[in-house]
């Protein structure tokens, strides 16, 4: 994976991947996967996506990770949410509610933060 590609893409705004709904087929299968509404779910190259608010409004505490800060800041911005945020090993840490936003490298990730992941 080339990461300065797709920092460019967000920093170009070349975003057409990026989608303001929730991904059609999440909602009509998430159901089927039988997971606790409180397990946590890893959403990996999340961008912006709006798949972790409903997953989050579903009760679960969400783990994305997007190596672009101006996604991040995006997906905070244009939801009004006010997270809190720490440096990590993992990258830049952002909580806000059970919505979790590492800006950092998905491959950086280890057993420790991935070991309590119900689902991805």
């Amino acid at each position: 994976m080339d990461s300065d590609f797709w920092l460019q893409r967000w920093h170009e705004g070349q975003i057409g991947f990026h989608q303001d709904v929730v991904m059609p087929l999440l909602e009509q299968h998430w159901d089927e996967f039988g997971l606790p509404a409180t397990g946590c779910i890893l959403v990996p190259l999340t961008g912006k996506s709006v798949d972790m608010l409903r997953l989050a409004a579903r009760g679960h505490r969400v783990i994305g990770v997007e190596l672009s800060a101006l996604a991040v800041s995006q997906f905070f911005t244009e939801h009004d949410l006010h997270p809190k945020s720490h440096d990590s090993r993992y990258g830049r840490y952002h909580v806000a509610g059970n919505i979790e936003l590492i800006c950092g490298d998905v491959f950086d990730l280890d057993a420790e933060i991935l070991a309590n992941c119900a689902g991805v």
